[in-house]
């Protein structure tokens, strides 16, 4: 069986972008920068982000590993430690 290959992290970085942008965050404030506040992302929100790595990456997010998370960066930073 062959195994798949690993995302790239400009790959999980554009999907996180996307999903975003779908949950209704304006894509011209995404920035590392971004406080989830300001952007409106909220806990539900980043599960179905983790979800959605998940599905479509294998990634592993566990919701308590993003509970002091409070920016963008932070979130990116997070989501592409899994990919290790």
């Amino acid at each position: 069986m062959e195994q798949q290959a690993k995302p790239s992290t400009e790959q999980v970085s554009s999907r996180m972008t996307d999903a975003l942008v779908e949950f209704g965050a304006d894509a011209q404030r995404l920035s590392p920068e971004a406080t989830l506040q300001e952007l409106d992302i909220d806990s539900l929100d980043l599960f179905e982000l983790g979800q959605i790595l998940h599905n479509e990456f294998g990634i592993e997010v566990d919701p308590q590993d993003l509970s002091d998370v409070t920016t963008l960066g932070e979130l990116q930073t997070a989501m592409l430690s899994r990919l290790r």
